[in-house]
């Protein structure tokens, strides 16, 4: 067997756990460029839905990865509609005042399960058969345009993390803080799941703690985040190899069991260990022109509100290449694709 053979998972998943070990040294060894510090490999095991990965996750460059299988023959995308769902996913009290749904409505009239079929397929790529290369992907998406440098406890204050990275926006940081406030305001800043000032800096709420993590930021566009992902030794991931990463090729249109009634937690792993949005809180860019993920308010129709994190969902919002891309609205996951070629 080969080293790439090896690395198929209909493969992978008949290797000893010594086997998987030698492949993996020798994925990080001609595929990780030497510049970058490897470190905290990790034999892992993973589970969703009944499908069940054991690979390896390290840190490149203190960032999160995982090694997941290729496959030759994925099948990918969906055009069944709302088969396996019950008629109650799309039931609402009819008094709904989103202009994002009424627009749809009046395009595909979401009474009928026929109108909701139409619906469901146009949301989704396309049925198809690929061949997805085994890959290196980010466990967890990062904001665009940000810089992770570290933590601030808003209570102790303290700052744990690249400290000379944060001296220089110290002090805008610490005025959302600190100072006369009201209660009200105080709350209202407490309550913020993200702060952002353009160009200096962005911070996102940890809702299990008192801890905010503080980002640096530049303005990026999608062209310019692009030469900055490769120049930095990564590629982003087509439509092909994101859907596989997400879903493994499942011919389900939701990865988790129960998906319409009871929403996964943010910090749950998917059957190759990424971490996945399971909030429509913002788009995740590929190198596609097609967005996933979705950000938007929900309605109350289960259905209409957990389809943007279907596995094969595109957003109706294409990518603009030229387009500033807030942290708040837009993420993107590095990759190192492992190709024979």
């Amino acid at each position: 067997m080969t080293f790439f053979e090896a690395l198929e998972w209909i493969n992978w998943k008949n290797l000893s756990p010594e086997l998987r070990l030698q492949v993996m040294n020798q994925v990080l060894m001609y595929f990780v460029s030497p510049l970058k510090y490897i470190s905290d490999v990790e034999y892992t095991n993973f589970e969703l839905g009944g499908v069940k990965c054991e690979t390896f996750e390290c840190s490149i460059d203190s960032e999160r990865f995982v090694l997941i299988p290729g496959n030759q023959e994925a099948i990918l995308g969906w055009n069944f509609g709302t088969q396996g769902l019950p008629v109650s996913a799309w039931e609402h009290d009819g008094n709904i005042e989103s202009t994002y749904y009424l627009k749809l409505k009046e395009s595909y009239g979401l009474e009928t399960t026929e109108e909701w079929d139409a619906f469901v397929n146009e949301s989704t790529s396309p049925l198809r058969k690929v061949s997805i290369p085994p890959m290196l992907v980010q466990k967890s998406a990062l904001p665009v345009g940000a810089k992770s440098i570290g933590e601030l406890n808003t209570v102790t204050g303290e700052f744990i993390g690249v400290v000379e990275a944060f001296l220089p926006i110290e002090e805008t940081v610490r005025q959302y803080f600190k100072g006369a406030m009201t209660l009200e305001d105080c709350f209202e800043i407490m309550q913020a799941a993200e702060i952002f000032e353009e160009n200096i800096f962005y911070a996102r709420s940890d809702r299990d703690s008192d801890t905010y993590q503080i980002f640096t930021h530049q303005n990026e566009t999608y062209t310019s985040l692009k030469k900055k992902v490769e120049a930095d030794l990564f590629e982003l991931l087509d439509e092909d190899a994101w859907e596989y990463a997400l879903g493994a090729g499942t011919r389900k249109l939701f990865r988790w069991p129960r998906y319409l009634d009871q929403r996964p937690k943010i910090t749950d792993y998917n059957m190759f260990g990424l971490a996945v949005s399971t909030t429509n809180s913002y788009w995740e860019l590929t190198d596609s022109p097609f967005l996933k993920l979705e950000k938007m308010a929900d309605v109350g129709i289960p259905l209409f509100d957990r389809l943007p994190l279907a596995t094969y969902y595109r957003s109706r919002k294409l990518r603009a290449n030229e387009e500033i891309l807030k942290p708040m609205d837009y993420a993107y996951r590095k990759a190192i694709i492992i190709r024979s070629e």
